[in-house]
């Protein structure tokens, strides 16, 4: 985000637009909108959800927005396909301005979202336009709200998007255990809306949400902000990809607290990129951005501080496409507190920033760069390079073919290290980056590579 966002636009979500490579070996193949029965997902007229269950063999559209009842769960079964409907009005009473969204979905404090899908079966939130035919904007989001810690307000609420009666659509409380849920083998395709001027949102967006819910093997495509954004909060998740996403991948703000391993953030040189100011400013579109909050002296608490483990984040190949597109590959700042290790940063102009007193650990990392490995600080325990060619650098065994898209069908096997690469470690519990040197890639045959195309 190139502010920061009020969790209040949080209810927008962000996804774009996709790539047109070929599906690879290691993507589902039987992906696309099934040809089954198409149905709305019933709701009062206050935009609450009347079912508990949305079964696999309907594919489920989202009239506007939709909300979880509060207290009451919500569950997805493997295999399920949710698009959007029709677009509704709303009255943002904040800013006073309507705004006009369909195909979101809401998940708010005291509800609970139960999406656990399957390698074999993910379930799928995507654009209902046929293949070819597919941009950022097409669906809308999902947004899970909870109770757990940040360091804003817990009254704060959610910009742009209507407050059904009985319904709290505030994030953030005292429970760091909050659970919103489970998802699971979820993919989250062509979402996004831009509620006002810099007030996007993002692919997934979570505010508040506790350590009682599970995040895992969740593929945010082609979003039109950030893929995804933790306002807040203490939950941890594992086995995420970011893919052809706007803005930032991976966002953290107001007091997050929790832990990740394992993710992979593919930038694209056809994707549209974020600028600040928008819309004729310099990119701001980076691999990952890290804020405290966004009004100096940027000291609230609890501070924002993700640990991240074993990530790999990848730019652009071409030096100045990626000096035009990207900003950085991390980006750490207001005040930001940090701690990631065991992790591949390369194909950005510069690979980490460190600003406005951002603290913390950055070891173990191996960091390429065309311009500086990185500005602000210099941490140390890391491996890294300054040159033209980041894939030569690093040896992982797709050998040229690691940036998106590849010259091959993209898989990434490509992206593990051999043993002759920075990356390798010991080449079992030490390596660095989303993958591991030798055993199959974990994003095998539920993540979809060539989204705008299937």
């Amino acid at each position: 985000m190139k502010k920061i966002l009020t969790v209040a636009s949080v209810c927008a979500i962000a996804l774009a637009s996709c790539n047109k490579d070929n599906v690879g070996p290691n993507s589902d193949l039987n992906a696309g909108l099934p040809n089954k029965p198409q149905a709305t997902i019933p709701t009062d007229a206050a935009g609450i959800i009347t079912k508990t269950t949305l079964s696999a063999d309907t594919v489920w559209k989202i009239d506007g927005v939709a909300f979880v009842k509060p207290g009451a769960t919500l569950t997805i079964q493997a295999g399920t396909y949710i698009t959007s409907g029709i677009t509704k009005a709303y009255n943002d009473q904040i800013t006073g301005l309507t705004q006009n969204i369909k195909g979101v979905l809401v998940v708010p404090k005291t509800a609970k979202l139960i999406a656990n899908g399957t390698a074999a079966a993910p379930i799928v939130f995507t654009s209902p336009n046929a293949a070819g035919s597919r941009n950022p904007g097409d669906f809308g989001g999902v947004v899970l709200l909870g109770n757990a810690t940040t360091n804003q307000a817990s009254t704060k609420r959610i910009e742009g998007i209507p407050q059904p009666v009985g319904v709290d659509v505030t994030y953030g409380g005292t429970n760091a255990a909050d659970n919103s849920g489970s998802l699971k083998y979820v993919r989250i395709e062509f979402a996004g809306y831009n509620l006002t001027a810099d007030n996007e949102i993002n692919g997934l967006t979570l505010g508040g949400v506790g350590t009682g819910t599970t995040l895992e093997n969740i593929q945010v495509s082609w979003g039109k902000d950030d893929g995804f954004e933790f306002f807040g909060g203490t939950v941890n998740a594992k086995y995420l990809v970011a893919l052809s996403n706007d803005d930032d991948d991976f966002d953290f703000d107001h007091g997050y607290t929790g832990t990740i391993q394992y993710a992979l953030s593919l930038k694209d040189p056809n994707s549209t990129n974020s600028t600040s100011p928008s819309p004729s400013g310099p990119t701001d579109s980076n691999g990952l951005e890290s804020d405290n909050e966004g009004t100096a002296p940027y000291a609230a608490t609890p501070k924002t501080r993700p640990v991240l483990k074993n990530f790999t984040f990848l730019g652009i190949k071409d030096v100045t496409v990626a000096s035009s597109k990207l900003k950085f590959g991390n980006r750490w700042r207001r005040a930001s507190e940090y701690d990631i290790q065991n992790s591949i940063i390369a194909g950005y102009a510069t690979g980490a920033a460190f600003q406005d007193g951002a603290t913390g650990t950055f070891t173990g990392n191996v960091v390429h760069a065309y311009t500086a490995a990185f500005s602000g600080a210099t941490p140390a325990g890391n491996q890294t390079n300054v040159s033209t060619d980041a894939a030569a650098y690093l040896k992982l065994a797709g050998g040229v073919n690691i940036f998106y898209p590849t010259a091959t069908l993209f898989n990434p096997a490509f992206l593990r290290p051999l043993s002759t690469s920075p990356a390798y470690g010991n080449g079992t519990t030490t390596y660095s980056g989303a993958f591991h040197p030798t055993t199959a890639p974990w994003t095998a045959n539920w993540t979809q590579f060539a989204p705008k195309t299937y």
